[in-house]
C-alpha cells in the first residue's frame, strides 16, 4: 500500500459530497442493456478490532440498504502492518459474505505481499496467497449473500490454472473483468532471481493474458463498455503523467501499456477501478493514449467509504459515480 499527497486531479471530496460526478464521453455507445448500479470500495477495514469494525459493519449496512446488484472490493483488507493470521484473513472473508448481493473481490497486496514484515507475523507471502487462493477463490462464482458465476482464468485458459483469481463476467451489455495487479510494485523485486520476481512474472504474463482476452471477447460481443478492476494505484511513483508512461523498473509497465493499447482499440467507454492509495479521485490516465479510459481510485484507510457506480449502457455519459458516506464516520474534506 501506498499513500500520496493531494494533486490538481483530485477531486475536492468536499464539493462532491452531495453531488453526483459524471464521465462524460463523446464515444457512441451500444444499447443493450438497461441502467444498473454497483458499489465499490477497498483498502478497509484497517486498525484494530475494537476500532474499525463496527464502522465497516455500518458501511456493509449502508450499501445493503441500496441493494446494488453487485459490489467490488479491490483489495487490501487490512492494513500491511496488520497481522497475516488465518482467522484474520477469514474474518474479513465472513464480511464479505454479509453483503446481500454478490461480492467479487480482488487481492491486495496487504493479504500476502506484504506479511513478510515483522508486524506483519513475518509470513511466507507465497503461502499466504496460496492460502487466498484456496480460501476465497475456491469455485467458479463470487463471495456475497447472492454469489454469481464468474468466468476464470484458471478454467478456460490452458497454462494459467494458478490464476483462480482472475475472473470477469457480462452485465447488461457491460464486460467486467479482474486482474491480480497489487501495491508494492506489484511485488516485483530489484533482484531478477529473488522469490518475489519468480512470483511476480507469471502473474503480470497471466493478468495480461486476460486482460487482452477479455478485450477481445468483448469486442466480439459487442459489449457497451468495460470495467476493469485491480487493486494497486500504478500511477504513483515509476508513471510520467505527461508522457503517459511507465518506468522501465516499474511492476506496472507491461500491464498498464496493454491497458492502454486494448483500451484503445476497443474505442468504446472504459472504466479503471482501483485503490491502494486510500483518496477518491476520478481522471484520465492515458489523456492522448487512451482517451477513453477514465480511472476511478476509491476510498480507503481511514476514509472509510464507498463510491456508486451507476451504468446506463443506453446513454452518454455511461458512468456516473457518487460517493457512499459511512454514516458512522465524516467524509474527509482535503
Amino acid at each position: 500500500m501506498m499513500k500520496r499527497a493531494g494533486n490538481n486531479d483530485r477531486c475536492s471530496l468536499l464539493a462532491i459530497a452531495s453531488v453526483v460526478l459524471c464521465f462524460i464521453l463523446s464515444t457512441g455507445t451500444t444499447a443493450t442493456g438497461a441502467e444498473f448500479t454497483f458499489m465499490a470500495l477497498g483498502d478497509m477495514p484497517y486498525g484494530s478490532r475494537e476500532q474499525a469494525y463496527p464502522a465497516y459493519k455500518a458501511l456493509i449496512a449502508a450499501i445493503n440498504r441500496r441493494a446494488p446488484v453487485f459490489t467490488i472490493h479491490v483489495g487490501d483488507t487490512k492494513s500491511g502492518l496488520d497481522g497475516c493470521s488465518d482467522e484474520l484473513l477469514l474474518e474479513q472473508r465472513d464480511f464479505m459474505n454479509s453483503f446481500t448481493s454478490a461480492l467479487i473481490y480482488i487481492p491486495g497486496d496487504n493479504e500476502w505481499t506484504d506479511c513478510h514484515r515483522l508486524l506483519a507475523g513475518a509470513y511466507d507471502p507465497l503461502e499466504r496467497l496460496a492460502f487466498i487462493r484456496r480460501h476465497y477463490f475456491p469455485a467458479d462464482e463470487s463471495l456475497g449473500g447472492q454469489p454469481m458465476r464468474l468466468e476464470r482464468q484458471a478454467d478456460v485458459m490452458p497454462g494459467f490454472e494458478p490464476f483462480v483469481e482472475n475472473s470477469r463476467f457480462k452485465w447488461r451489455g457491460v464486460w467486467f473483468m479482474t486482474a491480480h495487479v497489487v501495491g508494492s510494485n506489484n511485488n516485483l523485486d530489484d533482484a531478477a532471481d529473488s522469490d518475489a520476481t519468480r512470483e511476480f512474472l507469471p502473474r503480470d504474463e497471466a493478468n495480461r493474458a486476460w486482460l487482452a482476452d477479455s478485450f477481445d471477447k468483448a469486442m466480439a460481443a459487442d459489449a457497451g463498455a468495460a470495467v476493469i478492476a485491480i487493486h494497486a494505484d500504478m500511477f504513483g511513483d515509476g508513471f510520467n503523467p505527461d508522457e503517459e508512461s511507465f518506468a522501465r523498473v516499474s511492476g506496472f509497465k507491461a500491464f498498464g501499456e496493454t491497458l492502454a493499447a486494448k483500451a484503445r482499440s476497443f474505442r468504446k467507454p472504459v472504466l479503471l477501478l482501483f485503490g491502494d492509495s486510500h483518496t477518491f479521485r476520478i481522471f484520465h490516465p492515458f489523456p492522448r493514449l487512451a482517451g477513453n479510459l477514465i480511472a476511478v481510485e476509491v476510498y480507503g484507510g481511514e476514509h472509510m467509504h464507498a463510491v456508486e457506480v451507476t451504468v446506463d449502457p443506453g446513454v452518454a455519459p455511461i458512468f456516473t459515480f457518487k460517493p457512499v458516506r459511512n454514516p458512522a464516520l465524516p467524509l474527509p474534506i482535503d
